[in-house]
């Protein structure tokens, strides 16, 4: 019985130890809950904490950033608004240049139409000066062949004036003999007429008188042709001199 008890007894000891044992267990792994779940707080805290400053520091260089943006843009600007004005004044510089070259241009295009003109004006004084002379010569030479012509025509005509002058003054001198020789013909006539009328003379010849007669006529008829042919010498003269020979 009592060894039963003992035993009784000492199974109970075993399984309180056991139970202790048990609960001494659970209350470690409690503990360990605990302990890592208060160091997963304190880690947490920890985390946060590095977690917040790593956020401020971030928060720091980015407002620095943001700074360093704004303060760049600004120089960009600033930087843009150089060079836009520099371009400007540099496109402003060119197009001075190049409008003062074409007014340059311009002004030696201007120069050498001047030129231009004034020589077309001295070409075309010439060009009228050499028309004048052109005409000139022109009407010098059509007068050079009227003359010419007038020369031929009056050399022609002189020629035959000369050659007129020649027959006439020969047919002349020939009236004249024959007038000569007329008047002593009727001279001699008029005195074989007169002794025939008279009868002085049985020599006269009946027809001397008739022969008086026909000299006479002829002799007037020679006078007659002596004056045209002295006014056809005296009208030769005159066209000789008209002539200029």
């Amino acid at each position: 019985m009592n060894k039963h008890h003992d035993v009784d007894e000492s199974d109970e000891n075993v399984v309180v130890i056991e139970q202790r044992d048990k609960r001494t267990y659970l209350y470690v792994v409690i503990a360990g809950v605990l302990g890592l779940a208060l160091g997963g707080l304190v880690g947490a805290s920890v985390t946060a904490n590095d977690w917040q400053a790593t956020y401020q520091q971030l928060e720091s260089k980015y407002q620095a950033l943001e700074d360093d943006k704004l303060q760049l843009v600004a120089q960009v600007d600033k930087k843009l608004a150089s060079v836009d004005q520099e371009v400007e004044s540099k496109f402003s510089q060119a197009v001075e240049e190049q409008k003062k070259q074409y007014e340059d241009k311009i002004s030696e295009l201007e120069k050498e139409l001047g030129e231009l003109k004034e020589q077309n004006t001295e070409l075309s004084q010439d060009l009228n000066q050499q028309e004048q002379q052109l005409e000139s010569a022109t009407k010098k030479n059509y007068r050079l062949n009227q003359q010419t012509d007038m020369q031929a025509t009056m050399f022609e005509r002189a020629r035959e004036l000369f050659k007129k002058e020649e027959q006439t003054k020969q047919e002349l001198a020939e009236l004249q003999k024959e007038k000569k020789e007329l008047q002593s013909t009727i001279k001699s006539l008029k005195t074989e007429c007169d002794a025939y009328l008279e009868g002085a003379s049985w020599d006269a010849k009946s027809d001397s008188c008739d022969k008086q007669d026909e000299a006479q006529s002829r002799l007037s008829q020679v006078e007659q042709m002596i004056q045209v042919h002295q006014m056809d010498l005296k009208q030769i003269q005159a066209l000789s001199e008209d002539l200029g020979l």
